[in-house]
């Protein structure tokens, strides 16, 4: 994907153009009403999320311990310390250093911001009027810290010369940016005479800050040219306190993947493919200033899903035609049985012979057919409900049943009642009538419950006001008790 980078200094604005690790030529906007314009007409050509990377003086560095918070409290703070330092600018941020192991465990935080917000807001006010989604904004000493990946030492001044801004010096405590300090090179001065005369210089000011602490070597890391590193190991010389490194800018771009040749030491095209592969997730912008990339990146995830769902509704209707040819290949056979069996029916239909009745003739049959269906039930019918309620009642046996259809007990229904004829005993009750006579009355109104009208007509021990009392022997002696049942059935309407 192509990327629009810019790179502001002190002096110049340039725009250049990276897409697959290519770096196209750089195209410069001088820093007045034209030159706007013509940088308004640049990006409307160039409609790619753009990266500005600052490389100017106007950048300051405050070191502070402050307690450890979270959430709302340590934003605050942020503010607190941002409204203190750096009332005056929008261009700020804070980047935690390290933890405290001891004590409270407080937070070393590392505040920055661009000073001079004026020299900034013209391009970035052309960003936000041409809707061109913005990155970042980034500071070359920020973004420098993976060039210290493969660098053992925990005490690094890194120098780069960029040659539209002037000597970087960068000093990192474990990894960690601390202090950096752009030196602007007048056209007299060579860059080793430049690295000669302001290194010791910043040594000094590092040794007042105690940094490194008395004992530790400075390693001063050069990115230079092939060229230069002959010069500026004649001018430059390593003591107990301070060790010079050169790390060659060729190298540099083989480790960062840069298809680029660099002709002499201006590391400005290093630090731009830099930033562009690898950018750094703290930067000076804000969310207004980035506020066209977020709906860009927005607008990326919605034609992804969208493509997503339509990858998915093809995969799912090329499953749906494939197996919508497999149920046709299996439904075939069906079609050739189906229409083999439509072919052995007509015939079947054409050997029948030609016998038609009137419809009202053959629905007066049907109705006559289901009178007489009502007129004799099927035992089934007449014994089930008996049958259950026999279940129940363990104790009665079955001596002898019959049935017999009845008009004069059919009443209320039209049709004729069954009369069933129950001779029964009761087993096991010894001499003990009255629990004999009990149980007999309870399987009777078991059976009005299912519908049955019960009539007895014999029963074990005849208790009514006309019956005498007598008994046989074998009653007497515990044997069964022996009954008779008139049961009527009736058709339910």
């Amino acid at each position: 994907m192509a990327r629009t980078l810019l790179f502001l200094s002190a002096e110049s604005f340039h725009a250049t153009i990276w897409h697959g690790g290519k770096m196209g030529a750089p195209l410069y906007f001088s820093n007045d009403a034209n030159g706007r314009e013509y940088f308004s007409a640049f990006l409307k050509q160039h409609r790619d999320p753009a990266y500005l990377l600052v490389d100017v003086i106007e950048e300051d560095f405050r070191l502070e311990t402050v307690p450890h918070l979270t959430g709302s409290a340590r934003r605050d703070l942020r503010m607190r310390k941002f409204e203190q330092f750096y009332r005056g600018t929008q261009f700020r941020q804070a980047t935690l250093i390290h933890r405290h192991e001891e004590g409270r465990r407080d937070d070393d935080m590392l505040f920055s911001a661009l000073t001079n917000p004026q020299r900034i807001s013209p391009w970035l006010d052309a960003l936000q009027a041409n809707h061109i989604p913005l990155v970042g904004i980034y500071s070359l000493p920020n973004i420098s810290t993976p060039l210290l990946k493969e660098i053992p030492s925990d005490h690094v001044l890194l120098l780069s010369w960029e040659k539209d801004s002037g000597l970087r010096q960068t000093y990192f405590n474990n990894k960690s940016l601390h202090f950096s300090r752009l030196i602007p090179i007048n056209d007299n001065e060579s860059f080793s005479a430049s690295v000669a005369s302001e290194t010791p210089r910043t040594q000094q000011y590092l040794k007042s800050l105690s940094l490194p602490p008395p004992g530790e070597m400075l390693d001063v890391y050069i990115i230079c040219h092939a060229r230069d590193r002959n010069d500026l190991q004649a001018k430059l010389e390593s003591s107990n306190e301070l060790r010079y490194t050169y790390l060659d800018i060729q190298e540099l771009g083989k480790r960062i993947k840069a298809k680029a040749a660099f002709a002499d030491s201006d590391a400005t095209s290093l630090f731009l493919h830099l930033l562009a592969s690898k950018p750094p997730g703290s930067h000076y912008a804000n969310a207004e200033h980035t506020h066209f990339h977020s709906l860009w990146q927005l607008r990326r995830i919605l034609f992804g899903l969208a493509a997503a769902i339509i990858a998915i509704s093809a995969l799912w209707s090329g499953m749906a035609f494939w197996q919508g040819q497999q149920y046709v290949e299996e439904t075939e056979p069906l079609n050739v049985q189906k229409e083999r069996v439509k072919e052995q029916a007509q015939q079947i239909q054409h050997s029948f012979a030609n016998n038609m009745a009137p419809a009202a003739d053959m629905k007066t049959a049907v109705l006559l057919t289901r009178k007489l269906n009502e007129y004799t039930p099927p035992p089934e019918s007449i014994l089930q409900d008996l049958s259950l309620v026999l279940d129940k009642f363990a104790q009665i046996r079955v001596d002898k049943l019959s049935w017999q259809a009845s008009a004069t007990d059919a009443a209320p229904s039209i049709y004729p009642a069954q009369v069933i004829t129950f001779e029964g005993s009761i087993a096991s009750f010894g001499t003990d009538y009255r629990k004999a006579l009990g149980y007999l009355e309870r399987f009777q109104q078991a059976l009005a419950q299912q519908g049955y009208t019960v009539i007895a007509q014999k029963m074990p021990l005849d208790i009514s006001s006309k019956g005498s009392i007598s008994g046989d022997i074998q009653n007497i002696t515990g044997g069964p008790a022996l009954f008779t049942l008139k049961i009527i059935w009736r058709q339910k309407e």
